[in-house]
């Protein structure tokens, strides 16, 4: 489906009335470009109680939806966008020395932040961001991603799975300090960050760990972790604020989870929780009974207040296996 044809969908519906509409989805239909954002604002404006946005494997770039910001005086009811899979960063067509076609991203600066603080500010019931798998360039990520976190935004998941930050680590760092509170950015609401499948090795660990971040849930899932990027977590750990932690499939063992729970660190202060940890992630992580035992030593000193402990496909454990403590 083209912009065209979106834009004719969207003026057919608006013949009538929509009070009750509350989901839209056009995903799979590489819908983009302005004609499509037009229309899409047309349709946020007739059918304001539209709360879900599935835009998902399109040709959007995020440049498209600051046609939102531009309506006087309106804010939308939008609370969940899908935007995974869509060249984000703004596009032009240059021509190579053989006149071919090529893409490229155009540079942003402060001026294009600006127009991305104006677009979450147009969405103020904005919750969930997905962008798994998106094309976005250094720049546009981190100043949506500073929207996004601001205090004043109600913003409470952020994908960012399949983005290749592994290889951007500065500005993994950059979104990773954004989150650190000063005098003045101090926010009190739940953030959970999905970082699942980015290659960041232990060297993003690094930058994550020493970032200063404080937020309330992070998924590591599938990153290269390392038994060395297991003990920079625990250093991070107590100050980090967070309450969930994943990091399945992540093949660091045993080892691994010797670094993580720092026991000699641990049972220095049995008397208090190392960690605010209520959930922690650790399937195919390749544990044994081993792990196991440290854990429940652990949580005997009270590493953490746990409650939710995933250890699935761990063919090294026992069948029987327990957590004592």
């Amino acid at each position: 489906m083209t912009g065209e044809g979106f834009a004719s969908i969207v003026d057919s519906l608006c013949q009538f009335d929509l009070p009750s509409l509350h989901t839209v989805d056009i995903s799979q239909n590489h819908v983009g470009g302005a004609q499509a954002a037009y229309a899409l604002q047309k349709l946020l404006v007739h059918a304001p109680a539209i709360r879900f946005l599935y835009l998902g494997w399109n040709q959007l770039a995020l440049s498209d939806l600051k046609q939102l910001a531009s309506v006087p005086s309106h804010t939308f009811k939008v609370s969940y966008l899908d935007l995974r899979s869509n060249p984000l960063s703004a596009q032009q067509k240059t021509k190579s020395k053989k006149d071919s076609l090529a893409r490229t991203a155009i540079s942003n600066n402060a001026s294009s932040a600006r127009w991305i603080d104006s677009l979450v500010e147009s969405l103020p019931e904005l919750t969930h961001v997905l962008m798994a798998q998106a094309f976005i360039d250094d720049q546009t990520l981190s100043a949506f991603m500073s929207a996004l976190t601001h205090p004043e935004s109600r913003v409470e998941y952020i994908g960012l799975e399949w983005v290749g930050l592994g290889s951007r680590l500065s500005t993994l760092s950059t979104i990773m300090k954004g989150l650190a509170p000063t005098p003045s950015k101090v926010s009190t609401r739940s953030l959970h960050l999905n970082l699942a499948a980015n290659n960041l090795g232990d060297s993003g660990i690094e930058a994550i760990s020493q970032s200063g971040a404080r937020l309330t849930s992070i998924t590591l899932a599938c990153n290269f972790v390392t038994e060395r990027g297991t003990g920079l977590l625990a250093k991070w750990l107590p100050e980090s604020g967070l309450t969930s932690l994943d990091l399945s499939d992540n093949y660091f063992g045993d080892q691994g989870i010797v670094s993580l729970l720092d026991l000699d660190t641990v049972r220095k202060s049995p008397d208090t929780f190392a960690t605010e940890l209520k959930l922690l992630g650790l399937n195919s992580c390749c544990l044994s009974d081993i792990s196991l035992r440290m854990l429940s030593e652990a949580l005997e000193y009270k590493w953490a207040p746990l409650e939710t402990l995933r250890i699935l496909r761990n063919s090294r454990i026992s069948p029987g296996a327990k957590i004592t403590a």
